[in-house]
């Protein structure tokens, strides 16, 4: 399963390209910091998912799925964030088909497992 990472702090892009690096699975495709870049991104190498963060420099990632989500590109989305993610964020996400939001600061544990998950959903045979 092919995954681009949008994420503007290098601190966290090295942490977390450590994380995807132990999701057997997993192959990282892409990484962008900014909504330009991780437009134009996404849109070239058409990952299966998308790591993004929602506070970008510059932009913000909420833009980019709306970007993403015009030109009709279905691809799985995993926010995460390291602010509070506000009820009208998760509504806009629920529209634009997140399939879950993730905070920084309550560890990885959760999105790894989220990670681990959607790998193996995708690589289930057809029913």
């Amino acid at each position: 399963m092919n995954i681009v990472v949008v994420e503007d702090s290098p601190v966290m892009q090295r942490v977390l390209l450590s994380q995807l690096a132990r999701v057997p699975g997993l192959n990282v495709v892409g990484l962008a910091s900014g909504e330009p870049e991780a437009i134009e991104l996404i849109g070239r190498v058409r990952p299966d998912l998308v790591l993004l963060d929602l506070f970008l420099s510059p932009g913000h990632g909420l833009k980019v799925l709306e970007a993403v989500r015009r030109a009709d590109n279905p691809v799985k989305v995993l926010v995460l964030s390291n602010e509070m993610i506000h009820e009208e964020y998760r509504q806009l996400g629920e529209k634009l088909d997140v399939l879950a939001f993730h905070d920084k600061g309550e560890g990885l544990g959760r999105l790894l497992a989220d990670l681990h998950r959607v790998v193996a959903e995708h690589t289930l045979p057809p029913a």
